[in-house]
């Protein structure tokens, strides 16, 4: 099913299939780049983005890059530098009803004050390092 969404000016506009849950990441940059909490994301296809023009990029590691709206600075999306985009804020969508927390990652760094979601999967940084790690061996054997 199709959903809308946009940052908090409106300059940036989104239409994707989005899924039925998402996750929260609980990486300390991920905690930076929200002031404080996790980066609650959602996967999503067949994304389209009008205000490109507004769209800002900041490449934070040698393969990661955080996408932001150039206006009014909302988080729009992280990705894998060359790769297409797989996730977006969850907060952009107009609409987030019959949505759920699916998995936390890098819980590990979770603040001690925030209670792990019940039912979601739990996944550590050394898990989540080691996907990172052999995916990106496999993208680079192709």
């Amino acid at each position: 099913m199709q959903s809308t969404g946009q940052c908090l000016c409106g300059a940036v506009r989104i239409t994707a299939v989005a899924a039925d849950s998402f996750q929260a990441c609980h990486c300390t940059e991920c905690q930076r780049w929200t002031g404080g909490g996790p980066l609650y994301a959602i996967r999503v296809t067949d994304l389209r983005i009008d205000g490109e023009d507004a769209v800002r990029a900041y490449r934070h590691s040698a393969w990661g890059e955080r996408v932001f709206c150039g206006t009014c600075g909302t988080a729009l999306y992280w990705k894998l530098q060359g790769r297409s985009i797989a996730f977006v804020a969850l907060g952009l969508l107009d609409d987030r009803s019959g949505k759920r927390l699916g998995e936390e990652i890098f819980v590990d760094h979770r603040p001690d004050w925030l209670p792990s979601a019940e039912g979601a999967a739990q996944h550590y940084e050394a898990e989540m390092k080691a996907q990172l790690d052999a995916f990106l061996k496999t993208e680079t054997s192709l």
